[in-house]
């Protein structure tokens, strides 16, 4: 029974975040400039290493590879964070009754722009070494990503709608966790499930491509498979930053945040 009733809460969960964001769609432009600007970045590091490989001697890659290529990441990681810092802002207006906007989520996440760069540091370090474990002790690995995850689902929040540093983030949200883990997980990993889902279509156009052996119907079918899997990771991204912004204010209010007023949110953060 515990088991239903956990899938239970994160079904509430998935649809009660889908109705967020069906009523507010300004919240969906935020992923999709977090992909744009991340793409940016990701072609300029490509070509900035167009210019730098042809300098290395042999097999040897010149000196400045890894510098370029650890400060890119970083960047790519700052890019993600500004926007997610963003939805949350507006997820937050949106969740109080307000009228969301772009340019509200923009301005809200620049006036904390120095405040997300100690996290950025920090999750990009600590992503990189998960990464690392993962390719060498992958089941060790997973459980540290998972682990992480739902260590740092409340630090953003909590830096962006309380205009905390990051350390200070830390702190305040380190009792609720210690209290909370377990239930915290179902959050996090329920969410996941459902927005994972919405993709399967997308992977499953894609193998009806391959399978069909034919060269136009399988173009066809692989880039309407890869549009419907990038849609559908932008609506889980925007999904995942309304339900972050209402577990926070019902961490710290003590009270549901009106369009979830019926879901049991008890069920996905909850002392053991």
């Amino acid at each position: 029974m515990a088991f239903f009733d956990t899938l239970s809460t994160s079904w509430q969960i998935f649809k009660t975040s889908a109705k967020v964001l069906a009523s507010r769609k300004e919240l969906v432009v935020f992923p999709i400039l977090s992909g744009l600007t991340s793409a940016l970045v990701l072609f300029g590091m490509v070509a900035l290493g167009v210019v730098l490989l042809p300098a290395a001697a042999g097999d040897s890659l010149p000196p400045l590879f890894y510098p370029v290529l650890a400060i890119g990441y970083f960047v790519v990681v700052y890019v993600v964070t500004f926007w997610q810092a963003a939805l949350i802002s507006q997820a937050n207006i949106a969740l109080e009754g307000g009228d969301p906007s772009v340019a509200g989520g923009i301005s809200a996440a620049t006036q904390r722009g120095g405040r997300l760069l100690p996290w950025v540091l920090i999750t990009g370090v600590v992503s990189w070494i998960i990464s690392a474990i993962e390719e060498r002790v992958p089941f060790i690995g997973r459980f540290l990503d998972v682990a992480w995850r739902v260590v740092s689902f409340q630090v953003l929040p909590t830096i962006v709608l309380e205009n905390l540093g990051a350390i200070d983030a830390v702190k305040k949200t380190k009792e609720t966790l210690k209290n909370a883990w377990g239930k915290n997980v179902v959050g996090v990993a329920g969410l996941g499930l459902f927005t994972g889902l919405l993709t399967l279509p997308g992977v499953g156009l894609i193998y009806l491509g391959v399978i069909t052996n034919v060269a136009s119907a399988m173009g066809v079918l692989a880039g309407i498979g890869v549009l419907w899997i990038l849609a559908a990771s932008i609506i889980g991204a925007a999904l995942t930053g309304i339900f972050q912004t209402a577990l926070y204010r019902f961490t710290v209010d003590g009270q549901v945040p009106g369009p979830f007023a019926g879901v049991d949110l008890r069920q996905a953060l909850k002392t053991r």
